[in-house]
């Protein structure tokens, strides 16, 4: 790299300036209209992103099954006496009538098999319902079959559980519900209202924090057009390229958190040269200082994720998009609009209190212990190896999904119902009950039904083909089929008691006694989740190896390509580690987060390089050249960080659940790049300072 270059723009200032007026009309005019062209249709859930690169949602569509949203009413009342018992069984009743629901599985939907005596002491199979049941005899029951049914309701009788199955997701607010219940419900659509309230808030509260950094308001706004009009371009040209119209909102965040450190490097040098110089020449400073590692950070992003963008997987090009299109169009903003638009400005009295942090870190820096460099590294590869392991090995145990009372609801094509088919899936039963034992509470399903009915008929003893057609008539006299059964399917549920469901479904899509299709959403999208980690693995992997060897490649340098790999992969590294310790799942949000993280870590890793490295070739010695790189480079991620590290905080904050997740992932995530930056990417340039024995060996005494 030729760190003595530095570019002439004297002349492009001045054509910026005499036109300033017309090109911030240009992009305003041109942002508009992309806006209004190309609108972008932002979603809250990620089930949309997961389910478009499902192959077990095409073979389910391939059977013409139908998939249904699978939503979980708890009701807790006080007493359960007569009177509560029937508006159990009225809300049950008005659940299945609601429009959308196809099904509700709770403790009245459920039928007790009984076998009763006629008056010629001829005995009869009969069916009854659970909301047909007195009080006192439902309880009684329940408790001699040791409560069998305890994912509908407690053994205590205070707590019940209804299971929604319908096309969407249910509003339940008209009706009339007994004590006090919880619902979660998730269609995919945003509060608007709400969420422009909150971010209100949020920018009320950026605006405090860059007069606090900055004492001027300059910094705020300038920042605020820039951020905004490279957002709406980054996703305005990813539906006009892709013609992907559903954006998560989430992935707004990208733009943003690159958008905001890219403007940083540009305005902060602009507002520090506001110290000595004129208006004119803090604007060339502006431009001369950064655009060339800036246009290198541009080239790393393109060549380091480009290759991504043309993966089958639209969360995979939509989070490389993202990345490319924000850091590209923030650079062309950077050189045009925001000069533009700060010659408009003077600064009287540049505040810059940051000379003593700065001497701070550089001190500790420069004291750095070798040998807990290379520990800390070792630990890092370390844990690096052990997540392959745990995504490549033969199970992936990377995520896990730990879930309580759930259901998952499967489909069984058959073309005749006969013993050897019923026997196929009692064995499925029992496999599935040995494997994973106490995690499941019971698997209902036709075989379930026809045991129950043919162990409560007395004239049969096994299950033979005499036994399995009474029991198929007493299904169709008490109307039972169709709960269990289609024309060409056969209906399975499994009651989930306490489980890592990733695990439970992977046993699933390996299980080979009989051909299973998920039809539940959450299920279809957590078996898309864990098909597609190893290729979610592989895209961050492949990323981070390109990234590294791109940035050996701008700076000469084969010890930057460890440099670069190392410094992106710390972070990612970490967290991984805490989220496989606290059994988190993965979701599109958490790879929004590492999507931000690496496009913050690789820009650092430019411009932190870029200014040591070239303090270091015009001679300046090892401590001036961190202090240089810390003062101009340093400051601005320290910045930038604290902004985003605060605002995703409040997001955390928001009780919306998509930003809670995105709010906490992107401010640890975030945090650990800072950390980074500040303290390991440094004393690994100071380890690989090729211009050490050049610059500071004795220099031989003047004749």
């Amino acid at each position: 790299m030729k760190y003595h270059y530095t570019p002439n723009m004297n002349r492009y200032v001045d054509i910026v300036l005499k036109y300033r007026l017309q090109i911030i009309s240009f992009y305003v005019f041109f942002v508009v209209l992309m806006g209004i062209l190309y609108t972008p249709r932002f979603l809250s859930s990620d089930a949309l992103f997961w389910l478009k690169d499902s192959k077990q949602l095409e073979q389910t569509q391939a059977k013409e099954f139908e998939t249904h949203h699978l939503s979980k009413l708890v009701v807790r009342i006080e007493t359960f006496d007569e009177d509560m018992h029937q508006s159990l069984n009225e809300l049950h009743e008005e659940l299945v009538n609601l429009e959308g629901v196809q099904k509700v599985y709770s403790l009245f939907s459920n039928d007790f098999v009984e076998t009763k005596k006629s008056s010629d002491e001829s005995e009869m199979l009969t069916v009854i319902n659970a909301g047909d049941l007195d009080t006192i005899r439902l309880s009684k029951l329940l408790k001699e079959l040791h409560n069998d049914y305890g994912n509908v309701a407690e053994d205590d009788f205070k707590t019940f559980y209804y299971f929604i199955s319908g096309e969407k997701f249910v509003d339940i607010s008209k009706l009339n519900i007994p004590g006090t219940y919880t619902y979660d419900m998730n269609d995919g659509e945003i509060n608007w209202y709400f969420l422009s309230s909150y971010i209100m808030i949020v920018l009320l509260i950026t605006v405090l924090i860059f007069r606090l950094l900055f004492r001027s308001h300059v910094a705020f706004f300038s920042a605020t057009l820039l951020i905004s009009f490279s957002t709406v371009l980054t996703f305005t040209f990813i539906v006009m390229t892709t013609g992907i119209k559903a954006i998560h909102f989430s992935m707004l965040f990208i733009a943003i958190s690159i958008s905001l450190v890219e403007f940083l490097y540009f305005y902060y040098r602009w507002h520090v040269s506001q110290y000595k110089n004129n208006k004119h020449h803090s604007v060339v400073k502006l431009l001369t200082r950064n655009m060339v590692p800036a246009m290198w950070t541009s080239i790393l992003t393109i060549l380091g994720l480009g290759s991504l963008v043309f993966i089958d997987s639209d969360i995979i090009k939509l989070l490389s998009l993202s990345v490319i299109l924000s850091s590209l169009i923030s650079y062309i903003l950077n050189l045009t609009f925001l000069p533009a638009f700060l010659s408009y400005f003077e600064i009287e009295h540049a505040h810059v209190p940051y000379a003593k942090l700065v001497y701070i870190l550089t001190f500790k820096e420069l004291r750095y212990n070798k040998k807990f460099l290379f520990g800390f590294l070792g630990f890092v590869y370390l844990l690096l190896a052990i997540g392959a392991y745990l995504i490549y090995g033969e199970s992936n145990r990377f995520f896990k999904l730990n879930v309580k009372n759930e259901q998952i609801e499967l489909k069984i094509p058959y073309t005749k119902i006969d013993l050897p088919f019923v026997h196929s899936i009692e064995k499925f039963t029992e496999a599935i009950e040995e494997r994973f034992e106490d995690e499941i509470d019971d698997v209902i399903s036709l075989s379930s039904i026809i045991n129950s009915l043919n162990d409560s008929n007395t004239q049969t003893e096994v299950l033979d083909e005499e036994a399995l057609q009474q029991a198929l008539f007493y299904m169709d006299l008490y109307s039972l089929s169709d709960k269990y059964f289609d024309e060409n399917s056969v209906n399975i549920v499994i009651n989930i008691s306490d489980i890592n469901k990733v695990e439970l479904i992977e046993w699933l899509l390996q299980y080979k006694g009989i051909e299973l299709y998920f039809v539940d959403q959450a299920t279809l999208i957590g078996s898309a989740k864990y098909s597609q980690t190893i290729l979610l693995a592989s895209s961050l992997l492949t990323a981070l190896i390109l990234i590294g060897l791109i940035t050996g490649w701008i700076f000469r340098s084969k010890a930057m390509v460890f440099v670069g790999f190392t410094v992106n992969t710390i972070p990612i590294v970490l967290f991984g580690m805490i989220v496989t310790l606290l059994a988190i799942p993965l979701s599109l949000e958490m790879l929004i987060a590492t999507t931000i993280s690496i496009g913050l870590a690789s820009d650092a890793t430019i411009h932190f390089a870029f200014k040591y490295f070239r303090f270091r070739y015009f001679g300046r010695t090892r401590k001036h050249a961190l202090e240089k790189m810390y003062f101009y480079s340093g400051i601005p991620v320290i910045i930038g960080s604290i902004i985003l590290i605060t605002v995703f905080l409040m997001l955390y904050f928001s009780q919306v659940h998509f930003l809670e997740l995105i709010g906490i992932y992107s401010a640890s995530l975030i945090s650990l790049s800072l950390l980074t930056d500040l303290f390991i990417l440094p004393v690994m340039l100071l380890l690989i300072d090729r211009f050490q024995e050049k610059l500071e060996k004795p220099s031989s005494p003047q004749s």
